[in-house]
Formats: structure tokens, C-alpha cells, sequence
């Protein structure tokens, strides 16, 4: 058991709540209770002290590409299309699950350091993901998204398939392992119809959500209307029957009004990205306008060779900006609004209904936040201390399923300095190859 002590906490309804004690007992929070008389501290495994610290859920990243943390400024100064095909895949044809593995492990450490306790990914070479998620603790929605243009392709005898089952079976025989699998199709532009409705039956089968990119630049969603009769990609994986299982849509920059109410009516999830699509030159969406459609909305921070870091407070503090400047009102988003899109919204939509808030019977996948730091007083108003204000010095732990990841700047189950040599291989032997 973990206490707690005298610790000041957002709830459920991100109210800041003071001097509470919670007790984590069973990976779950047992507990918030106020009164110290008589409390016997010796009976917990472990106690902290809260002063001038805050708990609060942490944070879920609903898009990322987490092994990318290897081609982290790779590619530079390239639009999304020429970034793809010239660089990022040739690089990861040259792809190991042992590379997958370090880089998953040196994604994972900055998401637990800058306090991400739970990722979707879309990756390849999973069994090397697979093998960093559990050995961390982090929880995950991972899946290797369908490619290919061969109208003749079957999806069961792609290396795609054979991953995502592997993650399937893995699965049910690890019982407590945090991976979770999602089905996934890269996108519009590169797979066929015939793929993507083979990657929808099989979604439908598993009971899985779909991942795709959708929407991300004006040139995709040209040429998809070109290809489809009119059809955005939002439109033409609707007419697929994707819908039909969870969708979570990465990116969305260039969706429509009918766009927005497809997903609206049929539950589907919008990931903003604003780092990755600002600098890739993509553009930008207007989270104001899906959310007063009453569309699902999330945030993501893609991988860190299009961002280039995985540091979710700065993806928050960055789409609240620019919601404020496109719609020039200082209030077009509040910081409440940013915290849920972030938390409770991230949550729901990787289907984990007991996380995201900080209430008793919920997972203990939280934060602690440092808030005697410069750079977070005075405090007038606590939310927006935390949308505008923090940084990633003042995480000070990362809490999931009640086991500490990260505290005090020391990570609990990752051999940083082990992970950031074997990078540093990785990238020779990948530049070797590429040379």
C-alpha cells in the first residue's frame, strides 16, 4: 500500500481539492480521506509527503509513432509526403524488433518523465514494442497500420496481420501485461479499398478500434476526393463500414462539416497533433469548432521525428494557443477543457472507463506535480498553472496501475543509461545502412 499524505488533488471534475490523504492499495485508488488523527503510518508500504505537490490523472497520448524517437531529427525541412517516402520509410525498412524495442524504451521515458501514463501507437515490428511497454509499465494501445497498393494483397499473409496477431495471442496469455491492441490502416493514400475493408473485418471479429490517419494535409484530401468520387478520407472510410467499430482519427486538419458529423454520429474519436502538423507544414485544425460540434476530441503528439519530442504539456499549452489565435478569443478553449481532452477524453477513447480522473475504485494512473517552482507561482488559478505555466521539471512521479515508473528524476524500470547507448548504435548501424 502507498499513502499519500496531505496531498492537494484535481477530481473527477478538476476541482482543486486540498490536504487530502489517498491510498493506493491493489493498483487502484482504494481511498481519499482527510482525517490524520490517530493514523497510523507505519502500516504502509510506503508514504509520501505532499507538500506543495499535486496529484492528477496523467495524461494519455492518443497518437504517437513511440519507436520514431530514433529518426528524431531525421528528415528535416521536408513536407509530409517527400518526409515519408524519402526518408522515414527507407529508414524503417532497415527495422529490427530490437530497434523497435530501444526506441519504444527511449519513447516511454520521456512520455513517464513528462507524465504520459498511458500511449496509442502505430508502429511496426511490435513483438520489440510489446517487449518495452511491459518491461516499463506503461499502458498501450499499439497496432501495425496496413500498407499496400496491391489490389491483390490479402491482409492475413502481410506482415501487419501476422504482428497484430501476435499481439492477439500475446494478450491473453500474459493476463496482466498493460499492451492492448487496436486494429489499424495507415491511411487513404496508401492502401487499397480491397486492404482497408480486409482490416475492417478484421477489426469487427476481434471487437477492436480502428487507428487511421486521416485528413492530415490539403494534398491528401485533394487527391482522395479525386480518387473517390468526392470522397474525403473521413467519407470513404465511412463508405467502407470502418465506423461500424471505434475509430480513432489521427490528425483531421482538413475535415469537413459532414466529415465532423460522421464522426460525431458514430462515436468516433478526433486526435489533434498541433506540433507535428505545424511542422511538417500541414496546417492546423479547429478543436474549437469539433468541439462545439460535440465531437469526441483528443490529443496527440505523433512521433518525435515530426515534433520533435513526446512532452504532452507542451502539446496541451501549444493547441490552446493556437485554438486562441485562429479564433482570436482568449477563452476559445479553456484550460479545464485542455486537462479533459488530455485525461478523461484520452481514456475513454482507448476504451479504459476506470482511468482518467482521480476517484476512488479508478486505476492509480496518475501524477505528481511539483508546485513550489518559479515557474508555477503564485497560482490564481490552478488549471491554467497547468495548461500554460508547467514544464517538465515539475513532474515530479508517474504512477500506473499504482506502481511507481518514474520519481525524482529516476526511472524505476528502464535502464536509461543502457537505453540511450544502444540508441546511439542503432543510429550508426541505420546510417551505415543508409549511407
Amino acid at each position: 500500500m502507498i499513502l499519500f499524505k496531505n496531498i492537494d488533488y484535481l477530481d473527477e471534475n478538476f476541482k482543486w481539492i486540498k490536504n487530502a490523504n489517498i491510498l493506493i492499495k491493489n493498483k487502484k485508488i482504494d481511498k481519499i480521506f482527510f482525517e490524520n488523527k490517530n493514523l497510523d503510518f507505519s502500516k504502509f508500504d510506503h508514504v509520501i509527503d505532499g507538500k506543495n505537490k499535486l496529484i492528477m490523472s496523467g495524461l494519455f497520448n492518443l497518437h504517437s509513432h513511440v519507436p520514431m524517437t530514433l529518426l528524431r531529427g531525421y528528415g528535416e525541412g521536408l513536407n509530409l509526403q517527400d518526409w515519408l517516402y524519402k526518408k522515414i520509410f527507407p529508414f524503417e525498412a532497415t527495422m529490427t524488433a530490437r530497434d523497435t524495442y530501444y526506441g519504444a524504451l527511449l519513447g516511454i521515458s520521456e512520455l513517464l518523465s513528462s507524465g504520459t501514463v498511458s500511449f496509442s501507437d502505430m508502429y511496426l515490428r511490435l513483438q520489440g514494442i510489446v517487449d518495452a511497454v511491459d518491461q516499463s509499465g506503461i499502458k498501450a494501445n499499439l497496432t501495425n497500420t496496413a500498407t499496400g497498393m496491391d489490389p491483390h494483397l490479402i491482409y492475413t499473409d502481410d506482415s501487419s496481420y501476422i504482428e497484430e496477431k501476435y499481439v492477439l495471442d500475446y494478450i491473453k496469455s500474459h493476463p496482466g501485461t498493460t499492451v492492448r491492441t487496436d486494429a489499424g490502416i495507415h491511411a487513404e493514400y496508401t492502401s487499397t479499398p480491397q486492404l482497408a475493408e480486409q482490416v475492417i473485418d478484421f477489426a469487427k471479429q476481434n471487437n477492436l478500434s480502428i487507428q487511421i490517419h486521416v485528413s492530415e494535409t490539403a494534398k491528401e484530401q485533394k487527391e482522395c476526393q479525386a480518387r473517390h468520387q468526392g470522397k474525403t478520407p473521413i467519407e470513404y472510410f465511412y463508405s467502407l463500414g470502418a465506423f461500424e467499430q471505434k475509430c480513432i482519427l489521427a490528425h483531421g486538419v482538413y475535415a469537413t462539416d459532414n466529415d465532423l458529423n460522421i464522426v460525431k454520429e458514430n462515436n468516433a474519436v478526433l486526435v489533434h497533433n498541433p506540433a507535428s502538423n505545424l511542422k511538417l507544414g500541414s496546417g492546423f485544425a479547429n478543436i474549437k469548432k469539433w468541439l462545439d460540434n460535440g465531437n469526441h476530441v483528443c490529443l496527440g503528439t505523433d512521433g518525435a521525428a515530426s515534433n520533435n519530442d513526446l512532452d504532452m504539456f507542451q502539446e496541451i499549452r501549444l493547441a490552446a494557443l493556437l485554438s486562441n489565435g485562429l479564433n482570436r478569443d482568449a477563452n476559445s478553449i479553456t484550460p479545464i477543457d485542455m486537462l479533459k481532452i488530455s485525461t478523461i477524453n484520452g481514456a475513454m477513447a482507448q476504451n479504459q472507463t476506470e482511468s482518467g480522473c482521480i476517484k476512488e475504485g479508478n486505476y492509480a494512473d496518475l501524477i505528481l506535480i511539483d508546485l513550489d517552482t518559479p515557474n508555477m507561482q503564485p497560482i490564481y488559478d490552478l488549471p491554467t498553472n497547468l495548461v500554460y505555466s508547467i514544464n517538465q521539471k515539475n513532474i515530479y512521479l508517474t504512477m500506473v496501475n499504482g506502481e511507481i515508473l518514474y520519481q525524482d528524476n529516476e526511472f524505476k524500470t528502464i535502464d536509461i543509461e543502457k537505453v540511450k547507448a544502444e540508441v546511439k548504435k542503432i543510429q550508426k548501424e541505420k546510417l551505415n545502412i543508409l549511407s
